[in-house]
């Protein structure tokens, strides 16, 4: 155990600014990951939503359930109406600062608008001006908070392109930031008690210990800018936007991603529970504020041992059999619960225990939705995400309308209309047991409501087939893709380049191989033997899959269907004005493709075909405007411009600002003519790919010999910093 420490020390100190082989990420911004979210789970800890079981404005400020859900309503309508611009803005926003990184830096004015929504005083206003201020304020500081935590949060989608290592880094930054919620869970029933006569709902207790924690998460977020890289493998030389349309389009076509949503969208029922240990306490007087306080502060940090084990399970069952195994269990602790939560605290305790355990969804869940969304990239030739966003805020805003009616329907059949709050105590005043009251009727219906969505929470995911091996085949692809067209523009990096020429070596050596047989339990083989062996026997066994699915990259062009759609590409290609041919028609007539991904290529084709015509009236509106000048060379390079006075960083501005209108326009108006070309590009360099690889001995001496000028002038800098602290302590 000792050794191991030791080694894992060793470890970290190797990779702390510099990851290791086959790695993307350092160690150094694991941390500066975990930080970041850190605080921004603490900054974000107080908000104002309107659902029946809302703490602050259904129990604190006791808002009606009529009136939460008229305002739910509207927030819905106003997300609905908002989804797209988001949408529009994270798929197509160019910054230097990243795709997510860029919203970090809302966390300063995102932590005052808190602070202001914390400290207006709602209490001494009547009922229908504390409701409109409630709604005002909410919304203002909801959608910025919104940016400011979706910025941090998604950070873990983009940190590496490698699925294993995501999990890895989720893995540790779920351990450190999900130590906000058991700090605020253990202190406010604490706190409530010093200060508020153990008054949970009380906002007092709101405004004693929040401000502490959203200054202090505001300056820890920060470490997530300063201290973390984006790694989007997409070519620098992509310069059409992703239109909206086409974008929810291509996500609709997504079989994984609805998988996905139908998990969360039956949350409404599983969940319905966790409203029990609360309920007990503060309704029920089956303990202090105190010790429920302690209890949900232990039972939460329980998920840390699942987290830990996440990985291990992971790379044993799938992140599909892990899925599968989490629901199943739940069922039988949400079983367990019913069954005896009336008998005892510590059987409360042990099967709250149990259910949080296995809450791992910022691992599992977040793991899929990465995986998800590149294979988004790899199966339409975009980079998608704010569009997943729109289609799950549209459907599932839907589908919440109808199902947020379900558990205040289950609560007024049972006796509790959402106003009358003392028909949940269990004794009045003067400690008396309250005959009327309906506290444990409700618990049983609400058990045995999350029994039920437990259950159904199982099916959807026998339908997921998106293994880890095809993973990391679609990272190789797009990897492959990013490189040919950067290539062919003149802008390709040479870490992208050696990536992919390290693919294709790895695919000529496995290709045509025969999958081996792991080897069964032998007496003669020693057990560390047969582990290794089976080992490398399973990686073997992965890199023969991968390369089948690179070799059916590398020959899409050459099948019936790839022949007709490449023929209608050079059509499209040699005709940029779009007046001598219906293309169209000519992509209808396509071959309806023999796989998903000849279907879905078919299917964009039909759109581009469409889009010309969009092309040509654009260009006719617009004759001033020449697209033929626009150089995506030359739009990379003014993003490195000097900016060290404020002068250059006025001109650097104002210069991109002019280059993204140009960029903009031509994007609009070279879409379809610029899909056709990249699949032109992509069918020449497939058939001479062997060509790919001739500079690759050259190009990865270069790349050693920098990466080796680097790792020096770190070690430099780094006894420079020692020899300057030594100096200073003298």
């Amino acid at each position: 155990m000792i050794e191991k420490i030791k080694d894992f020390v060793r470890e970290i100190v190797a990779y702390w600014r510099k990851p290791a082989t086959g790695d993307s990420v350092a160690y150094r911004e694991y941390l500066m990951l975990s930080v970041g979210w850190l605080g921004m789970r603490l900054a974000t800890v107080f908000g104002i939503g309107f659902a029946v079981n809302n703490p602050f404005t259904a129990m604190t400020l006791h808002m009606t359930h009529r009136d939460l859900l008229i305002f739910g309503y509207i927030c819905t309508a106003i997300g609905y109406a908002l989804a797209p611009l988001n949408a529009y803005i994270i798929d197509n926003l160019r910054s230097r600062a990243g795709k997510y990184r860029v919203f970090v830096k809302l966390a300063i004015p995102s932590g005052i608008l808190s602070l202001f929504a914390l400290f207006f005083p709602y209490e001494k206003m009547g009922y229908i001006p504390m409701v409109i201020s409630l709604f005002l304020i909410g919304q203002i500081q909801g959608y910025v908070q919104g940016w400011y935590s979706t910025g941090v949060s998604n950070l873990v989608f983009v940190i590496s392109p490698n699925s294993k290592e995501r999990v890895r880094i989720m893995t540790v930054s779920s351990l450190v930031h999900n130590f906000a919620p058991s700090l605020t869970g253990f202190l406010i029933p604490v706190l409530s008690d010093v200060f508020a006569d153990g008054d949970l709902y009380n906002i007092r207790t709101y405004r004693i210990i929040y401000p502490v924690f959203i200054i202090v998460g505001v300056a820890m977020s920060l470490a997530a800018y300063y201290g973390v890289q984006e790694r989007i493998i997409e070519p620098r030389s992509k310069v059409t936007k992703v239109g909206l349309v086409s974008a929810l389009k291509a996500v609709s076509r997504n079989k994984l991603f609805w998988i996905k949503c139908s998990d969360n969208w039956n949350n409404f029922m599983e969940d319905s529970k966790n409203v029990l240990m609360q309920w007990l306490f503060y309704y029920g007087k089956v303990g202090s504020m105190t010790t429920y306080g302690i209890m949900d502060t232990l039972s939460y940090n329980s998920s840390m041992w699942a987290m830990l084990a996440s990985p291990w399970l992971i790379d044993k069952l799938g992140k599909k059999g892990f899925k599968l195994v989490k629901n199943i269990t739940q069922v039988f602790i949400t079983l367990g619960l019913a069954l005896t939560y009336k008998k005892s605290l510590v059987l409360i305790f042990i099967f709250y225990f149990l259910n949080r355990f296995w809450e791992t969804t910022e691992i599992i869940d977040r793991a899929m939705e990465s995986d998800i969304r590149d294979y988004q990239q790899y199966i339409s030739g975009e980079r998608i995400d704010g569009s997943f966003g729109v289609v799950d805020t549209y459907v599932g805003g839907a589908v919440g309308a109808v199902t947020n009616l379900f558990i205040p329907w289950v609560y007024k059949r049972n006796g509790f209309d959402g106003t009358d709050y003392t028909v949940l105590n269990v004794y009045l005043e003067d400690g008396s047991f309250n005959s009327g009251n309906v506290l444990y009727t409700l618990l049983d219906k609400l058990l045995m409501i999350s029994l039920v969505g437990a259950v159904i929470d199982i099916l959807p995911w026998f339908f997921y087939d998106l293994s880890e091996t095809d993973q990391k085949a679609v990272v190789r692809v797009v990897r492959l893709r990013s490189a040919v067209e950067d290539r062919h523009a003149g802008v390709l990096e040479d870490e992208l380049y050696c990536e992919a020429c390290e693919a294709l070596t790895l695919m000529n050596a496995h290709l045509g191989g025969e999958k081996q047989q792991k080897l069964k339990k032998d007496a003669a083989m020693p057990k560390a033997e047969r582990k290794a062996t089976n080992k490398a026997i399973r990686a073997a066994n992965e890199e023969i899959e991968i390369a089948a699915f690179l070799q059916k990259e590398l020959t899409r062009y050459e099948t019936p269907f790839g022949k007709a759609f490449i023929d209608l590409c050079r059509q499209m290609a040699d005709d940029e004005t779009g007046k001598t041919a219906d293309f169209e028609q000519l992509a209808i007539a396509l071959p309806g493709g023999a796989n998903k991904e000849e279907r879905t290529l078919r299917s964009d084709a039909i759109s581009n075909a469409r889009a010309v015509k969009h092309a040509a009236r654009l260009r006719e509106k617009h004759p001033e405007r020449d697209v033929e000048s626009f150089s995506a060379d030359d739009y990379e390079k003014l993003f490195d411009l000097p900016e060290e006075t404020k002068a250059q960083r006025q001109e650097k501005r104002r210069a991109i600002r002019a280059a993204n209108k140009v960029r903009n326009h031509f994007g609009k108006v070279m879409k379809p003519y610029l899909w056709a070309h990249r699949h032109l590009l992509l069918s020449e360099a497939y058939a001479q790919i062997d060509a790919f690889t001739d500079d690759y001995p050259l190009v990865k001496a270069r790349l050693d010999e920098r990466r080796a000028l680097e790792e020096e002038a770190a070690r430099a800098a780094a006894a420079q910093r020692k020899t300057e602290a030594l100096a200073r302590r003298k």
